[in-house]
């Protein structure tokens, strides 16, 4: 009767580290957007002055972003203190500036409001920022493979976001969409 009871109670605390390993664990889906993100911050007199995290959407999902069609980021940024407004809104208005580091600047800024962003977006956008669509022209091979977004802005500096990475199987992520 003891083996039973310990069995059972072995068994309950394996199948339930099981369910919790799967919550726990991203699926191909998600590790692809978080392998196409990343983050940079400018930090002036020991102060953030700004937080971005960019999205390569392109690298995520190349059948809505197709590398022909243009570079896209979604961008979702916070400013900390601006002109003396504590969270100011207008990234690009506060003197902001993204572009590729072979000088490209985007074609299209669209903002976006928290109410439009759909799937991982919406499940990773931080709750206090500003969100964007940033599009740059077509790159070439070579430029992609080692693709970079520079954050500038005049008084805070410059940070780079480096997207040169090799993407997961695009494949094995069909399966699991």
């Amino acid at each position: 009767m003891l083996k039973e009871i310990v069995f059972s109670v072995v068994l309950v605390f394996f199948l339930g580290c099981g369910n919790v390993k799967s919550v726990i664990t991203p699926q191909k889906l998600e590790e692809a957007y978080i392998q196409a993100t990343r983050k940079a911050e400018l930090i002036t007199e020991n102060r953030v002055q700004v937080v971005l995290i960019a999205t390569h959407l392109n690298t995520f999902d190349e059948e809505k972003y197709p590398e022909n069609a243009g570079e896209v980021f979604f961008v979702d940024v916070y400013q900390s203190f601006q002109n003396g407004v504590e969270n100011p809104k207008g990234f690009f208005e506060n003197g902001f500036y993204l572009m590729l580091s072979n000088g490209e600047t985007p074609v299209k800024i669209t903002a976006l409001k928290k109410e439009q962003l759909r799937g991982l977006m919406q499940d990773n956008a931080t709750s206090w920022g500003e969100y964007y669509l940033v599009e740059f022209l077509p790159q070439d091979k070579r430029t992609r493979n080692s693709l970079q977004l520079l954050l500038q802005h005049k008084d805070f500096g410059e940070n780079s976001l480096n997207f040169g990475f090799k993407p997961l199987n695009k494949e094995a992520l069909k399966d699991k969409r």
